[in-house]
């Protein structure tokens, strides 16, 4: 008798603890969006870089701001140039600050209010210089936020700091301000560092996939109810830039300048799913 009781009490400790064990992984996929036909990728166009001019109606350069990430922005026609098929982004010290005060002088250029997708592929074939201080990024922000920023998203493709051989990937939300690590919004890929690589992004309504030379090296899924956790649903902005100092990469040793970014090409992909369009092509600038 004793030993019936004791194997029933064993059995139901053990479902007990199965039960506790299983909660978790039942409410995540509870959580967990319905499983979707794959996305079919097509290339929609390249920019090349082609001439000595830069394509005006796809891009443009990048002014100063307040930001970190912007402070040292300058619309200086040298500091954004294409050439031998490649657009080039570069940060220097400035050599004449009597017309203006900064140290230091970076270009970058943008789509904003004359390209932008929602739910595609981007690939960019990238070689990044390496220097103390050195923060190049290509990155992504919505067309026209209906929220302030972290709330609005932001997709950070790459973002490389001083002469490491990995590049950042991160989604910022205004879920991801609070809860980081919920699902994790930032992961890390190993790059050739002194060599070109392929940097991609694939977007769709369900999931935001890195990739480094064609390989996966992070992702972020769109799971739960909250629409904080995943406001990457409207058409978004690319920006590519070469920037200088700040409280994440640390100072900048102007020694170890200039330095530049150099962009061999940027592909845009549309996706389909069951043959009907996923992909949204948004040029504001047309009527």
């Amino acid at each position: 008798m004793l030993r019936a009781i004791s194997t029933i009490l064993a059995v139901s400790l053990f479902a007990s603890a199965h039960c506790a064990n299983a909660a978790p992984a039942r409410k995540a996929r509870a959580m967990a969006k319905p499983a979707q036909a794959p996305v079919v990728w097509k290339l929609q166009f390249t920019e090349d870089f082609k001439g000595t001019n830069l394509n005006e109606k796809l891009w443009s350069r990048i002014d100063r701001g307040q930001s970190d990430w912007n402070r040292n922005m300058s619309l200086r026609e040298d500091l954004v140039t294409v050439s031998d098929g490649q657009l080039h982004a570069y940060g220097v010290k400035n050599a004449d600050t009597s017309s203006d005060s900064r140290s230091f002088l970076t270009g970058g250029v943008s789509t904003h209010g004359r390209f932008a997708v929602k739910y595609g592929k981007i690939e960019v074939k990238c070689r990044l210089e390496a220097a103390k201080g050195a923060w190049p990024a290509i990155w992504m922000m919505p067309e026209k936020p209906s929220e302030g920023w972290p709330r609005c998203g932001e997709i950070d493709i790459i973002e490389r700091l001083n002469y490491d051989s990995f590049v950042y990937h991160t989604v910022h939300s205004g879920w991801t301000a609070q809860h980081a690590g919920d699902p994790p919004s930032s992961g890390k890929g190993e790059i050739k560092a002194k060599d070109w690589n392929v940097f991609g992004l694939e977007w769709t309504p369900e999931r935001i996939v890195w990739t480094v030379n064609g390989k996966p090296t992070h992702s972020y899924a769109n799971v739960g109810d909250d629409p904080s956790r995943y406001p990457w649903t409207e058409p978004f902005y690319l920006m590519i830039d070469m920037q200088l100092g700040g409280k994440w990469v640390g100072s900048v040793d102007e020694a170890t300048l200039p330095v530049a970014m150099h962009v061999d090409w940027v592909k845009f992909y549309k996706g389909t799913r069951k043959g009907k369009p996923l992909t949204e092509f948004v040029r504001p600038g047309r009527k």
